[in-house]
């Protein structure tokens, strides 16, 4: 019986350093690819990737705002507006934009279990920084599938 019991951890022990591991390396490369979705353009100001439940996984977000919150809210509303426009008729929601009075706030999917929210001064144009968010939240995807399997 002690030689299972010393198998079976062994077995937990190597499963938890690799999970470990692969948590890291992920938190890495999600931070990668937002130092390059900031850098990318002088309108963006800030960005989180969460996961659809609501938990923040990278963020480069200003001092006085807090990435649970911000988490928490953008599934929330992003998964409000996939149900209102499924129901709408209108298929799978593609962005969710917010124009407030000192900027924009992009909310999209990236990969089936994840999002990006996007925060942009107040800028005249909004095609440059929501092209490079749906090329980070491409980026995103591909390497949630690629840990994923």
């Amino acid at each position: 019986m002690r030689i299972i019991n010393d198998v079976i951890e062994q077995i937990s022990h190597t499963n938890l350093e690799q999970d470990t591991q692969t948590q890291e390396v992920l938190a890495q490369e999600l931070d990668k690819i937002l130092d390059a979705l900031l850098t990318s353009s002088e309108d963006i100001s800030a960005a989180i990737i969460s996961s659809v439940d609501g938990h923040s996984k990278a963020q480069r977000l200003e001092a006085d705002m807090d990435e649970h919150r911000f988490a928490a809210m953008s599934s929330a509303l992003l998964a409000l507006s996939d149900n209102i426009a499924s129901e709408g008729g209108k298929g799978n929601t593609e962005n969710v934009l917010i124009e407030g009075t000192n900027g924009k706030i992009f909310l999209l999917h990236a990969g089936p279990k994840h999002l990006l929210t996007v925060f942009t001064h107040n800028c005249g144009s909004l095609g440059m920084p929501l092209a490079y968010a749906k090329q980070a939240t491409e980026q995103i995807a591909a390497l949630m599938e690629v840990l994923a399997s």
